[in-house]
């Protein structure tokens, strides 16, 4: 049997293992959920990177060479989180790497050693990678402080437009104007030099999805005259369809939930973008600059720039906005590969490792659609 290798890909949603031989032929998969030790506590993230190790190799498991882990957390309680996993499941003690999420996403898209990765998913980061080390950073400071360009940043932002659509429309004269008081929303901190009139989302005027009169309809839950992403947002929060003050149904939907939750709305902006909605274009077009500007900070002009996280691989308009700005800019593959190219790495010729990589890192058919695990080569 040829030599194994393991890469996992782990953070606070999704926790993912690939087993792959050395030389690049796919041979197993496995998938949980997320396994971040500081926000899952450590008893639930070793569960649940346990599980997604156990499916991905199972009794392959004692011909495992080498494995790379990229895991989302301290890197203290990375190491301890590793450690208790693979112990019991490695007796033999193949070579471990324990990396930040950072460096696994830059080698799903790059062999070469060093660059840049942007990262955006439910949070935002940009990483500076100096021979598969992260060795600075921007942004990823939560949401409470940044991730701008986000997940949580475009749902925020979706949310805060359709709240302040809606109590533009309310007829004053309404009992319910004067009943429900409009929660406040502060803006989100802007970037240094951005005029405060231009923070979070851009003001709603024609068009924005309410009718001339103010009215919300029972369909879409707003009325006639555009506003696609009022109408998608309206919808998803409230599927059981409005009543006589959707200001208050929105806002306590909203507050009903986990705030990350609101990342989830993220999609809906970039589909009322496709469908031509001018305020969810400009929030597009805000979230690429944000992102664009997180990147340039720790960015070495001349070296790759990797683009990884769910809004950035996946087909839509704020990864062409992104593109558009940062031209040279690679997509990543499954961040679990990169990290089963790394562990390959250590066991091949530097040669032989980056003309593999494309074997390792471009499988999304077999990582995400097949079934059963592969056979062993």
């Amino acid at each position: 049997m040829r030599q194994l290798v393991l890469g996992v890909d782990a953070g606070g949603t999704a926790s993912r293992a690939v087993l792959f031989t050395v030389d690049g032929a796919p041979a197993g998969r496995g998938h949980a959920p997320g396994a971040n030790p500081v926000t899952l506590g450590m008893d639930q993230a070793c569960a649940h990177l346990t599980a997604a190790v156990q499916e991905a190799a199972s009794a392959s498991l004692p011909h495992v060479s080498a494995v790379v882990l990229g895991l989302a957390g301290s890197p203290g309680a990375c190491r301890e989180l590793a450690a208790r996993v693979l112990r019991p499941l490695l007796p033999q003690g193949p070579p471990v790497r324990v990396v930040g999420d950072t460096v696994t996403a830059f080698a799903a898209g790059t062999a070469a050693p060093s660059g840049t990765v942007l990262i955006s998913g439910t949070g935002a980061i940009a990483a500076k990678i100096t021979n598969h080390e992260q060795t600075a950073t921007a942004d990823g400071y939560g949401w409470l402080l940044g991730d701008e360009g986000s997940g949580f940043w475009l749902g925020h932002a979706a949310a805060r437009t359709t709240i302040r659509t809606l109590t533009a429309a309310r007829p004053q004269s309404s009992p319910a104007s004067s009943a429900s008081p409009t929660p406040s929303c502060p803006p989100a901190p802007g970037r240094p030099g951005t005029p405060a009139t231009a923070i979070g989302p851009p003001d709603v005027g024609a068009g924005s999805g309410v009718g001339a009169g103010g009215g919300i309809g029972a369909g879409d839950g707003v009325g006639g005259g555009g506003g696609r992403l009022v109408a998608l947002v309206v919808r998803r929060l409230l599927p059981g369809g409005v009543g006589e003050d959707p200001v208050a149904q929105l806002a306590a939907a909203v507050h009903a939930r986990p705030p990350l939750a609101l990342a989830e709305l993220a999609p809906l902006v970039s589909q009322a973008a496709e469908e031509g909605d001018p305020v969810a274009q400009a929030l597009v077009a805000e979230a690429a600059a944000r992102l664009a500007s997180t990147a340039a900070q720790v960015h070495e002009p001349g070296l790759p720039i990797v683009l990884a996280g769910g809004v950035l691989t996946a087909e839509g308009p704020v990864r062409r906005a992104v593109h558009n700005l940062l031209p040279d800019a690679v997509t990543a593959g499954d961040a679990a590969t990169g990290a089963a190219w790394l562990a390959a790495r250590e066991l091949l010729p530097e040669a032989d490792a980056r003309a593999l990589h494309a074997a390792f890192t471009r499988h999304p058919d077999w990582l995400f659609h097949r079934t059963s695990r592969a056979a062993l080569p």
